[in-house]
C-alpha cells in the first residue's frame, strides 16, 4: 500500500482526529478538501520522515532502488535543500569546494552558511549564443590540481538547458585527486531511464534530482541520492547528511507532498520508461519539422536533454523576450524562461503530440513575421538583445566572501554608474534560473554593471534590485 492509498483511507474510517493540523481533515474549506483529506502530521502508523522504519523508509528504498543508489532521502523543500545538505554534509567549515561559476544560488547560500571557499571552474557560452556550456574534464582536471586542498567538486549536470556534463571523465578526475563529486542534477530525475544518464552511474557520490521539474510530482519535492558503497569514492557521511536534510527541512514535513514523492515513484516504476520512448519520437520529429526556419532555430548539442526545446533567436532585432512574449500573448503558450537571444520551452514524459504540434505551428507563424535584420522602431517596444558574444562567463574580484560582507554593515544605493567599485552585500541573480550575476563581498566593477545593466533593459528577470536599489557593504571611513 502506497502513502496516498493509505492517506485517502483516513477519510473512510470513523476515526476522531484530534491533531494537527487544524483543518481535521474536513471540508471547511470546499476548494481545499481533497488535499486536507490526506494532509496529515506524524500520527500512529504514518512514520516520520526524520527518522523513518516504515511506510517512509520503504518509499525511500522504492526511490534508491530505481536511481540505483545506496540511499535516497525524501526532500519537501525542493532541491535547494537537498544541495545545500549535500554540500555541507561533506565540507566543513573553511574548506575549499570547487563549483561552476554558473551554480544555483542554494550552493552559494551552502557556501555562505558553511563559510566555505569557493574556487570556480572557467565556462565558456555555445559559439554564437548566450547559453553557458557545462565544464569539461580538463576544466575540472586544471582546478583540482592547482587547488589540491579542495575537499569537494559540484558539477550542474544537466544544465536549465538541458546540456548535459561528461561526468564519466568528471568523475574519474576529482577521485583521482582524492576528492568528492557533486551534482545537482535537478533537472535530470527523468535521465537514465531511456534518455541521457544517471550521474550516480556515471560515478558522482551524491546526487540531488527534482522530481517536480520533468516528472509528475507535486513542487517541492526532490531526493538527495547518494552512492552505493561499492562505487563511492569515498565512505558516504551518513550521519551528516541526515542532520542537515533536518537542518533545511520542517519538523513537519507535507504528507500532501510525500504522498506525491510515493505516486510518482510508481509512475516511474509502471510507465516512465514506455512515456520517454514516446515524447522522444515526437521530439525528433518536431526538431526535423522546423529545420528550415529562417529566423529562429533549434540548439542543438550531442549530448542534451531531448526534452528541452531551446529555441534561438538568429535576428539581432528580435530578442529572446520577443519570442517569449510573442508565444504567450499571441498563441497562449506559457515556456519557461527566456535569454537574451533565446527561449527555453520544456516537455516532460506526459505531454501529448498536440504539445509539440501547438509549439510548432506558432514558432512557423512567428518565423515567417520576422523581419530580416532590421531594427525595428515601433514605439514601447524594449530595446533587442545584447549581441555581443562572450566567449567565458565573467567572475568579478571578491574583496570579502558572502558570509564576510553579511557580517558588514550595509548601506541601500541606487543602481547607477555611482556604484561602481561599491562592494555588494546583496545576491542579484537571473532568475530564472536563479545564478547569481554577483555575490556578497564582491567588486561591482565596470563589467558586471555593465552586464546587469544591460540585462535589466533587455527585459531579463533579475532579483536582488528593490526599486532600482541595491545594498553594498558600509565601507569604513
Amino acid at each position: 500500500m502506497t502513502l496516498y492509498e493509505r492517506l485517502s483511507q483516513l477519510n473512510k474510517s470513523d476515526m476522531l482526529p484530534l491533531h494537527m493540523p487544524g483543518h481535521k481533515r474536513s471540508n471547511v474549506i470546499p476548494a481545499m478538501s481533497g488535499i486536507y483529506g490526506i494532509d496529515i502530521t506524524e500520527i500512529d502508523g504514518f512514520d516520520d520522515l526524520h527518522d523513518p522504519g516504515g511506510i517512509i523508509a520503504k518509499m525511500q528504498k522504492r526511490a534508491s532502488d530505481l536511481y540505483g543508489a545506496g540511499e535516497a532521502r525524501i526532500s519537501v523543500n525542493g532541491s535547494t535543500a537537498a544541495i545545500e545538505a549535500a554540500i555541507l554534509s561533506v565540507c566543513r567549515a573553511g574548506d575549499t569546494i570547487i563549483i561552476p561559476r554558473v551554480s544555483h544560488k542554494s550552493v552559494y547560500y551552502a557556501i555562505e552558511m558553511g563559510h566555505l571557499k569557493p574556487v570556480y571552474l572557467e565556462q565558456e557560452y555555445m559559439p554564437g549564443t548566450s547559453v553557458v556550456l557545462p565544464p569539461d574534464a580538463d576544466t575540472v582536471e586544471k582546478a583540482c590540481a592547482e587547488h589540491s586542498e579542495a575537499v569537494c567538486v559540484l558539477i550542474t549536470s544537466p544544465t536549465y538547458e538541458g546540456l548535459m556534463a561528461d561526468i564519466a571523465g568528471i568523475s574519474r578526475v576529482v577521485h583521482s585527486h582524492g576528492m568528492v563529486l557533486i551534482t545537482d542534477s535537478a533537472h535530470g530525475a527523468h535521465l537514465g531511464f531511456g534518455i541521457g544518464s544517471n550521474t550516480l552511474r556515471e560515478g558522482a557520490d551524491l546526487s540531488v534530482v527534482s522530481l517536480h521539474k520533468m516528472l509528475p510530482a507535486p513542487t517541492q519535492t526532490a531526493l538527495l541520492l547518494t552512492a552505493g558503497a561499492a562505487t563511492a569514492s569515498a565512505p558516504i557521511p551518513v550521519d551528516r547528511i541526515s542532520h542537515y536534510m533536518q537542518v533545511f527541512q520542517s519538523s513537519s514535513p507535507s504528507y500532501v507532498l510525500m504522498a506525491g514523492i510515493d505516486e510518482c515513484l510508481g509512475y516511474m516504476e509502471d510507465r516512465l520508461g514506455g512515456d520517454l520512448d514516446r515524447v522522444k519520437a515526437l521530439s525528433e520529429k518536431f526538431r526535423t519539422e522546423l529545420a528550415d526556419m529562417k529566423h529562429l532555430g533549434l540548439l542543438s548539442a550531442e549530448h542534451s536533454d531531448p526534452l528541452k526545446a531551446v529555441i534561438r533567436s538568429k535576428a539581432s532585432s528580435f530578442s529572446g523576450r520577443d519570442l517569449y512574449m510573442g508565444l504567450l500573448r499571441d498563441y497562449h503558450i506559457q515556456c519557461e524562461m527566456y535569454g537574451t537571444d533565446y527561449c527555453l520551452a520544456m516537455f516532460s514524459p506526459v505531454d501529448e503530440p498536440s504539445s509539440f504540434d501547438r509549439l510548432k505551428e506558432a514558432l512557423l507563424k512567428i518565423d515567417s513575421g520576422i523581419e530580416d535584420d532590421t531594427p525595428d522602431e515601433r514605439e514601447g517596444r524594449r530595446p533587442c538583445a545584447d549581441r555581443e558574444k562572450r566567449q567565458r562567463i565573467y567572475v568579478p574580484w571578491a574583496a570579502m566572501s558572502a558570509a564576510e560582507a553579511y557580517g558588514h554593515r550595509s548601506t541601500v544605493r541606487h543602481w547607477d554608474p555611482d556604484i561602481i567599485g561599491g562592494i555588494s552585500s546583496s545576491y542579484i541573480c537571473l532568475y530564472p534560473p536563479g545564478v547569481p550575476l554577483i555575490v556578497p563581498g564582491e567588486i561591482i566593477d565596470d563589467e558586471v554593471y555593465g552586464l546587469i545593466d544591460r540585462g535589466l533593459q533587455t527585459g531579463l528577470g533579475i532579483t536582488g534590485l528593490r526599486d532600482g536599489r541595491v545594498m553594498v557593504v558600509e565601507r569604513d571611513e
